[in-house]
């Protein structure tokens, strides 16, 4: 995540912004701890109809050919902090893909109109979160625009899912 003030990147790592001092502990203080998860898809803005199943079961192909976790979240609002400040402290107190930040969270904000993903650190060798970002614009948006929400998360899940994993499996053959 970028620093909101100054759009230095900071992290578990480095926690607080070198220039002006904002830190990921400044989210926890207006966000307070987050919902537990519940599973590869969190539909707590209760959004999605019955695209859940495939979507999980995408999800969880993912991780079996991988190794990596992929999880995706519906939130009604992410005030009062924006989406991707929401989908950054989210994947970091969820320890989404454990210690190496070996995952992908994709979140979907109803109020706010906004489709955010992070890509973890571990997995920004095979797809950063620039690319990741017009994946989800390529491949989710239009459906979105149309509220066919299962759609266009499953399909964006669909192709970030197959680039990893196509690039893990090259790396493999390595």
């Amino acid at each position: 995540m970028h620093c909101p003030k100054c759009a230095i990147d900071i992290n578990d790592d480095f926690p607080q912004c070198p220039k002006c001092g904002f830190s990921i502990n400044d989210l926890d203080m207006v966000l307070g701890v987050p919902a537990p998860r519940n599973g590869l898809v969190n539909d707590f803005a209760k959004a999605l109809g019955t695209g859940i199943p495939r979507l999980h079961e995408r999800l969880q192909t993912f991780k079996d050919r991988t190794g990596y976790d992929f999880f995706v979240v519906t939130i009604e609002t992410s005030a009062p902090r924006l989406p991707s400040e929401r989908v950054f402290w989210l994947f970091n107190r969820w320890k989404v893909g454990g210690e190496n930040h070996s995952g992908i969270l994709i979140l979907l904000s109803m109020q706010e109109r906004r489709i955010e993903v992070e890509i973890g650190f571990e997995l920004e060798r095979f797809v950063s979160d620039e690319a990741a970002g017009l994946i989800l614009q390529r491949h989710a948006v239009t459906f979105l625009k149309r509220g066919e929400l299962d759609q266009g998360l499953f399909y964006s899940a669909d192709v970030l899912a197959g680039l990893v994993e196509g690039l893990v499996q090259e790396e493999k053959q390595q």
